[in-house]
């Protein structure tokens, strides 16, 4: 499975948690990420969701004079609240040669503040927050905690004070550069398949793409990140009119709506750069690299660019990965590890986003599987889904697998990446779609799609005219005719 773009700060994680993988109904997806893992052969939904068809999130929805978005969704039945904040932001946003600037940023939000100084972790923790985190995807980067409703104004004065007043020095930029830098070697130049990875999101998003560079940046770009950077990207984004605060949980509408007024309404708005920005068209042709890296086994990764987050190829797409990899009756998983013993692993995963979507599969090679049998057997299988379509069996299965993920996410008031949970899920369809109420509308998708829908679009977005592929194989292997060396070639 492919590591994220999604970065979070607080509390790492491995990358594969914000890459919606088929059980994420809104998640990115859905992450990379979002609580959601990626479709794998070893975790096949146990049971059927309620009704789906009248799935509602209420929510009440207003903005304050300085363009701040605010989403507020009762629930009294626990005595706590989700506070959960966009910035409109993201890698997207990154001037040239600054790869990894709102990933680094996003660390240097939890350095202090004006009025709370280097009290964060002592204030939160004092009155008992949980999910105490923040992530950084292409297309924006988030902060989030759940706190007891006693205390919901100290935890908007936290907010407010650090979108107004956050404290930059240099010492805290080289001390959060070092963590971020460190973060990178960890989750790619020493991870296995890490490097691999970054050849994939290289290939899709070559330079010059908004989304060119893993969310993590360069070394080189983190290493020119100055003071001036840093002061400019703060006074640019991190604006209130570049922002949406969604609360969920035991509070009164009104005495929230007074608490917002009161620590937010006086933050001046600011001019935030407006760039039309074109969807990504797929790959003009396809594209093959070869990896060598410190592994046991061979992997073969595929992905393609795919319509955006909540496009209406999305919910067929969604289904096909989970046909493909979800659980052991999948099709990539009774082909290539059942029937031909040629993987040993393999995963399907659907990344949405703003500018387009990633569909990823891959397969991880039995011991005595060569790269060319393994990729066969992989192309093979993907083209004979394109022709067949799934029985309804089939879309049946995965149609359970992304509700039964979806409810299981509507359990809980905050997600662990910010983008799930109810509190997540009302930020994510109101960024991608418009409208925090989009829950209904996305469920009533995903139960309309036929199988015909899902051939069609494996048929059309699944081409491989149009794939990027990434062998990777281990450094020991002999290498085949066409192999590259270690970082990837054309």
């Amino acid at each position: 499975m492919l590591n994220l773009p999604s970065m979070p700060f607080r509390k790492p994680r491995p990358f594969t948690g914000l890459f919606v993988a088929c059980c994420g109904v809104a998640l990115a997806a859905p992450p990379r990420s979002a609580g959601a893992e990626p479709a794998s052969a070893a975790s096949a939904p146990q049971a059927t969701p309620a009704d789906a068809s009248t799935t509602r999130l209420p929510f009440t929805a207003f903005a304050l004079d300085n363009g701040l978005k605010v989403i507020l969704s009762q629930d009294r039945q626990l005595p706590r609240v989700a506070v959960n904040l966009w910035y409109h932001v993201g890698p997207v946003n990154e001037p040239k040669g600054r790869s990894g600037f709102a990933h680094l940023f996003e660390h240097l939000m939890f350095e202090g503040s004006k009025n709370v100084g280097r009290q964060f972790d002592t204030l939160m923790e004092g009155m008992g927050a949980s999910g105490i985190n923040g992530t950084t995807n292409w297309d924006r980067t988030n902060y989030f905690e759940t706190v007891p409703s006693e205390h919901l104004a100290t935890a908007l004065w936290i907010e407010s004070d650090r979108m107004a007043f956050m404290s930059l020095s240099p010492e805290r930029l080289e001390a959060q550069r070092a963590i971020v830098k460190n973060e990178r070697r960890q989750s790619f130049e020493n991870a296995p398949y890490g490097l691999s990875d970054l050849e994939l999101l290289d290939t899709l998003f070559p330079p010059g793409h908004p989304y060119h560079g893993a969310v993590i940046g360069s070394m080189q770009d983190l290493s020119a990140a100055r003071m001036r950077d840093v002061h400019e990207f703060y006074e640019t984004y991190y604006a209130p009119n570049n922002a949406t605060l969604t609360l969920v949980g035991d509070f009164e509408i009104e005495r929230a709506r007074s608490l917002i007024e009161k620590y937010f309404a006086s933050i001046p708005r600011r001019e935030v750069p407006s760039v039309a920005r074109p969807l990504t068209p797929p790959l003009a042709a396809p594209v093959q690299r070869t990896v060598r890296e410190d592994v046991e086994l061979l992997r073969i990764t595929k992905a393609w660019i795919t319509p955006p987050a909540y496009s209406a190829a999305d919910p067929a797409l969604r289904l096909a990965a989970a046909i493909l990899a979800t659980g052991k009756a999948s099709r990539l998983y009774q082909s290539l590890v059942v029937d031909q013993n040629l993987a040993s692993e393999v995963s399907a995963y659907v990344d949405a986003n703003r500018l387009c979507s990633i569909f990823g599969v891959d397969a991880k090679a039995s011991s005595d599987t060569t790269a060319e049998k393994l990729q066969a057997g992989l192309e093979s299988t993907l083209a004979d889904f394109a022709k067949t379509g799934p029985s309804e069996r089939e879309l049946a299965r995965a149609k359970k697998a992304l509700l039964v993920d979806l409810f299981g996410s509507l359990e809980h008031l905050n997600g662990p990446d910010g983008e799930s949970g109810r509190a997540g899920l009302l930020q994510r369809f109101s960024y991608y779609t418009g409208d925090p109420g989009y829950l209904d509308r996305w469920v009533q998708s995903v139960n309309a799609v036929t199988g015909e829908d899902v051939r069609s679009a494996i048929d059309q977005w699944l081409d491989e005219r149009h794939a990027a592929t990434v062998v990777t194989l281990p450094k020991t292997s002999a290498a085949p005719g066409t192999s590259a060396p270690a970082g990837g070639s054309p």
